[in-house]
Parts: C-alpha cells; structure tokens; sequence
C-alpha cells in the first residue's frame, strides 16, 4: 500500500486530485469489502451470521460511489472492519502505521461502542468523528484510564 492509503480511503483523497468531483479512492474501498467478505467467508464458514454480514457488505458495495452516503457507509465499514478485524488492519501497518495505530488504541475504543449503541443508523457520522479525534487530537489518550482495583468511570467506561 503507498503512504497514506488508509488516511485517503478514510477521509478522502485531496479535492485537487478528484475527478468531476469524485474520490479515486472510493473503489478501492468496494475492493477491500471483496476481501472482507472474503476473510468472513473464511473465518466463519456458512452460517446464518455469515450469509447476513455477506448480504449487508453486497448491498454496501452497490451503493453509488457519487453519492456522499453512501461514500461514508463504505468508510464507516472499513473503520468498524479496522476496529475488529486484525487481518484488515494488518494490511495499513506498513503504510499508515501511526494513524491505524492512534484509531485502534484511542480513537476506535472509545467512539465504536457507543456507536454501535446510539449511532448505527448515521455511519456518516462515525466516520467524521472518527476523522476529527484523529486530525484534532492525534495519539492522544482519549478516555481516563480505569484506576487500578477501582470502579471505571469517565468517557471510556461506556
């Protein structure tokens, strides 16, 4: 992957380098949720689970690569795949180290289970709050550590 795959295909390329408005890295985007499905396939076999999560990811890469929601469920997809899949994630350590590393450890933990919880409908959303503790705050500790022996409390005990 060259540097910086996985900032462009999460937030976009440059604006000077889109093409009648549209973002080359998108398709590229279709081309890992092939591969996702491919390593789901793997993992999980034919199962109940298996034929959902490939219909869901289907209808994801039908989606118009023109259409800003649509754009935003593929990137929403990829972060979720980034937040569990450690194959999917290998594939950016090389290129985006330090950004793949930031989503995991701060970014990812604390906004995906709340996410999941509240927010599941609005993948738009995801991905820009995503985007904005990544460029605003980067390798930054977003939640207070749990204190030794003690009940969790803070942002990062949802």
């Amino acid at each position: 992957m060259p540097a910086n795959a996985l900032r462009r295909l999460l937030f976009g390329a440059p604006f000077a380098e889109r093409v009648d408005g549209i973002d080359p890295s998108v398709k590229q985007l279709d081309c890992l949720l092939v591969e996702l499905i491919e390593l789901l396939r793997i993992e999980h076999g034919p199962s109940v689970a298996f034929g959902q999560a490939e219909r869901e990811l289907t209808d994801i890469m039908k989606m118009s690569i023109t259409d800003d929601k649509a754009v935003a469920c593929k990137r929403a997809m990829l972060l979720f795949a980034l937040w569990r899949d450690p194959e999917i994630a290998a594939r950016f350590r090389q290129s985006d180290a330090a950004l793949l590393e930031h989503l995991q450890t701060n970014v990812l933990p604390v906004v995906g289970p709340r996410y999941l919880a509240e927010l599941g409908q609005r993948p738009d959303s995801f991905v820009h709050l995503c985007g904005v503790l990544s460029a605003l705050w980067p390798m930054q500790p977003l939640c207070l550590p749990l204190e030794a022996g003690g009940v969790g409390g803070g942002v990062g005990s949802v």
